[in-house]
């Protein structure tokens, strides 16, 4: 008799309740999907010169988009560079010294 009441209730608080859990269900969704969306916006670039003289660094010519043919912990390049959506390469390292460049990511760079 007690399981019966509530199992009922619960039955009850459900229905009433139906629009709003679909709701905050379909919220949840559609913000996994906006999370992916953002991901996939942002935009990699690779220091494709073996120039290292000053200031060559924030050179947005001396990048290219893709990926980098090999990253390494030492050496006096850098290596990639990663721009979120919205920004630009520009944005991210222009009038920049190398030695600033080379700071945002520190432990990534290429021989």
């Amino acid at each position: 008799m007690y399981k019966k009441t509530i199992t009922m209730k619960i039955n009850q608080f459900l229905k009433i309740n139906a629009v709003a859990i679909a709701a905050v269900m379909f919220t949840g969704a559609l913000m996994s999907f906006k999370i992916v969306e953002k991901k996939s916006a942002e935009t990699q670039y690779y220091y494709n010169s073996s120039d290292v003289t000053e200031g060559s660094f924030s050179d947005v010519n001396k990048w290219a988009i893709g990926t980098s043919p090999s990253c390494l912990t030492s050496g006096d390049r850098p290596c990639k560079m990663i721009v979120p959506e919205g920004g630009s390469l520009e944005d991210q390292i222009g009038g920049l010294t190398n030695a600033q460049v080379l700071s945002i990511h520190s432990t990534e760079r290429r021989p």
